[in-house]
C-alpha cells in the first residue's frame, strides 16, 4: 500500500476562519487521490493566548479536539496531536499545564478521492490568558482537497 508523506498547508493566505483567539491558517492542500496519507491541517493561537493540549495535565482542563465530519469519497482513519508545551500559571498556586501557543499541526490520516472536495469539522477548545480563560468555543474548520 503506498505511503505519502506528510503534506503541509501553505503559509501566507488569507486565514479561512478566526474565532475566539484561534484559526485556521490555511483553507487548501493538494493530496496524492486514492493513497493513505497525512496532512499537517495548521492552527494559529493568539500571541498572548494559550489553549489547553490534546492532553492537559488536569483532568478537568477541557482538552483540544478535532471533530471531523464523514465526507463523501474522504476517508479519515484518525488524528494525531503534538505534545503541549510545558506553561506555568502566572496566577494562583503557579499551576503547571500543556498548552499550544503560536502555530501548532494536527496531523490528520486520509484517503481522498481524484479532484475536489472539502474536508469538514470543528475544532474544540478554550482560549485562555494569563489570569482568566474564555468559554470553550468551536471553530469550524472547511479544507478544500484537491486530488491530483
Amino acid at each position: 500500500m503506498p505511503r505519502a508523506g506528510a503534506q503541509q498547508i501553505q503559509f501566507g493566505l488569507t486565514p479561512a476562519a478566526h474565532h475566539g483567539h484561534v484559526e485556521l491558517i490555511s483553507d487548501h492542500v493538494q493530496v496524492i487521490a486514492g493513497a493513505p496519507q497525512v496532512v499537517q491541517l495548521w492552527f494559529r493561537v493568539d500571541d498572548g493566548f494559550h489553549i489547553n493540549s490534546h492532553k492537559p495535565l488536569d483532568q478537568l482542563l477541557i482538552p483540544t479536539r478535532l471533530q471531523l465530519e464523514l465526507t463523501d469519497g474522504v476517508k479519515v482513519t484518525g488524528e494525531t496531536y503534538p505534545a503541549g508545551s510545558s506553561f506555568r500559571l502566572q496566577v494562583g498556586s503557579g499551576e503547571l499545564m500543556s498548552v499550544y501557543q503560536g502555530r501548532f499541526p494536527v496531523s490528520v490520516r486520509l484517503v481522498a478521492p481524484k479532484g475536489e472536495s472539502t474536508l469538514n469539522g470543528v475544532l474544540h477548545y478554550q482560549a485562555c490568558g494569563n489570569a482568566s480563560c474564555f468559554p470553550p468555543q468551536s471553530l469550524a474548520v472547511m479544507v478544500a482537497l484537491s486530488g491530483q
